[in-house]
């Protein structure tokens, strides 16, 4: 009520102030122009500053619409237009698309603040909260020592920019509808680019892979492809099976049951096996969260049981492999891409890279080379890898064990307070269906560890989304 009634308030005074603004908005345009002749420069930089005033303005008025665009600003982002040499980030060169993608995360920045000065939601820090900031200030402080600061400085920003965002919308917007607002922002944002890459050439993927078809869009590689694709698939199939809080069940009036044939559809396109059997072991555990408590127990038990079998007796995956390659099946196509058996047990190369990584990481093993700074001993190791493809690995890299530490702290708090059954059974299950995609996923690529970007801000609105509600239940008890 009190936040309603605040809202109210400010519009009144926007309308107030709409001749005002509408009068100078005019004499900027026109002092704009007539600077744009002089020097196209200032021209940029008045327009630039005259959006940013702007997009403040609008943030403080609305600042939930603010908060849930944001989303999509940072999918558009982390979007790849153009190929890029893997150091060109090393030597500091910036092009359009680096401009681009700072400009928005700048924007996000502007929004942020502007939304936290509307909702004036200055409450006490939850433990996830703190330990979201305490990563993102370990990252920042890895300036210091860093062996590309500039680089360093950036990501680091943007790593604040997010941790921000995924505290101020989980608090304004409430749990569940921050996590459905990511949910549904990338399931869009993903049939749009699918949909741009089928109609348009220009807008297809660049990757030439000879005999295997792997669909993607833009510069975008199709694991990341992909990713985004079961992420939003996991978001449609978890408001399908479901009732999400709201009552609302649709997006853009189509059935989240459509969303999920069609971003299935997506996952399956861009053959990217890592996303594919992540999307697998997160549907798993949804379901395993929506079942009765009693029937959820027997399960688990069976599952660690199948472990134990396996860890005592494990099976001749090489022989089986080979056995099963035989085979010519839609699974088999996925799963080899006409690679040998061992080709794909070694991951594509990722055994490798993560030995040859060992004495890299033996050699910072406390503070790590910086934030996202780690990108030459990568290309070293490996001239295909830009990261460690792995995301516990990528931190080591770059933040040592003080990083890992406090990364590995965010992911446990959220684990633990989803799993503490704080929350609604839609929050609860698809909290715990998202973590468990990521942290698979984040076996074979660096994930939420790499360059700052959804996936990252996923991981966080989750923790966020799992503490917050433990707490708010909290508070109901003891009222």
């Amino acid at each position: 009520m009190i936040a309603s009634a605040t809202a109210s308030s400010r519009r009144p005074f926007a309308a107030a102030l709409a001749p005002v603004g509408a009068a100078a908005a005019a004499l900027a345009f026109a002092v704009v122009g007539y600077v744009a002749v002089v020097d196209m420069r200032v021209a940029v930089t008045l327009g630039a500053i005259l959006a940013f005033a702007g997009w403040a303005v609008i943030s403080y008025v609305y600042p939930r619409m603010a908060l849930s665009t944001s989303f999509l600003v940072v999918l558009v982002a982390g979007t790849k237009f153009r190929m890029r040499d893997a150091d060109a980030s090393l030597e500091g060169a910036l092009d359009l698309q680096v401009l681009f993608e700072i400009a928005l995360f700048a924007l996000v920045a502007v929004g942020a603040a502007a939304a936290w000065f509307a909702e004036e939601s200055h409450r006490r820090l939850t433990r996830a909260e703190g330990a979201i900031l305490a990563f993102a200030a370990v990252a920042f402080a890895s300036t210091v020592w860093s062996v590309a600061p500039a680089l360093t400085a950036v990501r680091a920003m943007q790593l604040l920019v997010l941790s921000a965002l995924a505290i101020l919308a989980v608090r304004v917007l409430t749990p569940a509808a921050a996590l459905w607002t990511a949910c549904a922002t990338v399931a869009v944002y993903v049939l749009m680019c699918a949909g741009l890459a089928v109609a348009f050439p220009w807008a297809a993927s660049p990757y030439d892979y000879q005999d295997v078809f792997r669909f993607s869009w833009f510069s975008i590689h199709p694991v990341e492809a992909g990713t985004l694709a079961a992420i939003g698939a996991l978001g449609a199939l978890s408001a399908s099976l479901l009732p999400r809080p709201g009552g609302i069940r649709r997006v853009l009036g189509i059935p989240p049951f459509f969303y999920t044939v069609a971003l299935t559809a997506i996952l399956i396109l861009t053959n990217s096996r890592g996303p594919v059997f992540a999307f697998a072991g997160g549907a798993a555990v949804f379901l395993l969260m929506s079942v009765r408590p009693s029937f959820r127990a027997a399960l688990v038990l069976a599952a660690a049981a199948a472990v134990l079998l396996y860890a005592v007796s494990p099976p001749d995956l090489s022989r089986r492999l080979d056995a099963f390659a035989n085979h010519d099946s839609a699974v088999t196509r996925l799963l080899f891409r006409d690679q040998a058996p061992d080709t794909v047990l070694a991951l594509n190369g990722r055994l490798n890279l993560w030995d040859d990584l060992r004495p890299a990481i033996a050699a910072h093993p406390s503070v790590g080379y910086g934030y996202q700074a780690s990108r030459g001993v990568v290309l070293d190791a490996a001239a295909w890898a830009a990261y460690a493809h792995n995301a516990l690995l990528q931190t080591m890299l770059d933040l040592g064990a003080v990083g890992t530490v406090a990364l590995c702290a965010v992911v446990i708090i959220g684990v633990v307070d989803t799993g503490r059954r704080a929350t609604g059974p839609w929050l609860r299950a698809t909290i715990a269906a998202v973590m468990a995609f990521l942290l698979l996923n984040s076996i074979s690529t660096e994930s939420f560890a790499g360059a700052p970007g959804f996936e990252t801000l996923l991981l966080f609105v989750c923790v966020a989304c799992a503490s917050a509600a433990r707490d708010e239940r909290n508070v109901r008890s003891m009222s």
